[in-house]
């Protein structure tokens, strides 16, 4: 897969969100809309990208949905895992 700079950046910053979040810098609720706001702004043109992509974004949707910023960390801890496998696991040429 080939990501223009732009759309490498915005790959990368979720992996941002999701580290800020475990320090305690970045909102449960900030962090879900961050990291769909990324998706978005990347303009991503390949469906089965984005399908995977909301297969790992969905459970945690469902918790902010629920549960918003009151979810503990061990609540979303493997969601936020599986996330950050699948991104890092994509290579966006940074």
């Amino acid at each position: 897969m080939l990501f223009n700079e732009h759309q490498s950046k915005l790959w990368n910053s979720m992996l941002k969100f999701i580290n800020d979040f475990r320090k305690g810098e970045l909102g449960y609720f900030d962090l879900v809309g961050k990291l769909e706001g990324a998706l978005y702004a990347g303009e991503f043109k390949d469906e089965e990208l984005i399908k995977q992509w909301y297969n790992f974004w969905t459970p945690l949707e469902i918790w902010n949905a629920t549960k918003g910023n009151s979810v503990t960390i061990e609540e979303v801890d493997q969601g936020l895992y599986d996330m950050e496998s699948f991104l890092k696991n994509i290579p966006c040429n940074l």
